[in-house]
């Protein structure tokens, strides 16, 4: 097991509480972004469809949450998900070696009576 300490942990441990800040704000920046299309389209949608800008954002986002969740069931149900976590998973050392690990005490209590 590595360590827990020295420049190498506090750059993973880095990485990892960014990746997770950037996944967070990448949903906020969505919600920006449908709320700066809406208010590019305001005529469009006023005009077309008679809808002001508060009707279309409280449409829209409830909309995309919707679609996002849509597609992550069905990436879920392809097993797209699970091809890609089997392959991070794959080409992990220290996942190997624990894969391993685990396959060896199955045998050892597979051979006991």
């Amino acid at each position: 097991m590595t360590e827990n300490k020295g420049l190498l942990y506090s750059f993973a441990l880095f990485k990892q509480r960014y990746t997770r800040g950037t996944s967070w704000t990448q949903i906020l920046l969505n919600f920006g972004i449908i709320t700066a299309n809406a208010k590019l389209f305001e005529d469009f949608f006023y005009i077309h469809l008679g809808l002001t800008l508060p009707m279309v954002i409280a449409l829209a986002i409830p909309c995309y949450i919707i679609i996002c969740y849509l597609i992550g069931h069905f990436d879920e149900k392809l097993g797209f998900w699970q091809i890609e976590n089997n392959l991070s998973y794959r080409y992990t050392p220290y996942s190997e070696e624990m894969l391993n690990s685990i396959r060896e005490i199955k045998q050892k209590l597979d051979r006991e009576p």
